[in-house]
């Protein structure tokens, strides 16, 4: 028979700021935060807002979204908007410090159209082809996956690669040749391969099909 563990998803503890070493995912919708008897999952850190995040089932997956005043992150990059979890990220609250690791008992190949994009080896592929790219590359490719289907700015496509690291005047030069090495490595698999897409005006946003 199998264990209770292996039948849900779980968050388990990272760091001694989180109240207990293991969440059992079993209901609908959970709230993370320092605010004790309000909040599910309970970090007593200062920086952490009272309800900073919420946990939702959505179909056979979890979704986190950021709803406190401090960021939220995955894997040490920010989210905006709905992160479809997945397993083994790792989770950090208004720092990029892993405090929380999502493990998920029957993990899945994330895809959408011709690009998959593996969690647990954190390598992109179209179809089948394996996309070697840089540390820089694969930071851009994979904020953007998470954003798909929403257009992205420059300024948090800057953000999702360099973070605190990124000093005035990086972004334009540096962002366009990030962006220029990405196409090349996926036009190494075909001349019409172009993941990223321009919106003028605007930003960027990822093409799948």
């Amino acid at each position: 028979m199998e264990s209770q563990q292996s039948l849900f998803a779980r968050l388990v503890r990272l760091h001694p700021d989180v109240a207990l070493f293991e969440y059992l995912l079993d209901g609908e919708r959970y709230t993370i935060g320092r605010l004790p008897g309000v909040c599910d999952i309970v970090v007593s850190r200062r920086t952490v807002s009272r309800i900073h995040a919420r946990l939702e089932r959505t179909g056979s997956h979890y979704t986190l979204v950021n709803v406190g005043r401090n960021q939220t992150f995955i894997n040490q990059l920010p989210i905006d908007g709905v992160h479809v979890l997945n397993d083994r990220d790792a989770i950090g609250l208004a720092s990029p410090e892993p405090l929380l690791r999502y493990v998920d008992s029957d993990p899945t190949l994330i895809t959408a159209g011709h690009l998959h994009f593996d969690e647990t080896t954190m390598r992109f592929r179209w179809d089948e082809q394996v996309v070697e790219l840089t540390p820089a590359q694969l930071r851009l490719m994979h904020f953007l996956y998470q954003q798909r289907g929403q257009v992205c700015s420059r300024e948090a496509c800057a953000q999702a690669i360099w973070g605190n690291e990124l000093l005035p005047g990086m972004e334009s030069d540096n962002l366009d040749k990030v962006i220029f090495g990405v196409r090349v490595r996926f036009r190494e698999i075909g001349a019409e391969v172009n993941p990223i897409q321009v919106r003028r005006g605007l930003g960027f946003t990822l093409s799948v099909e």
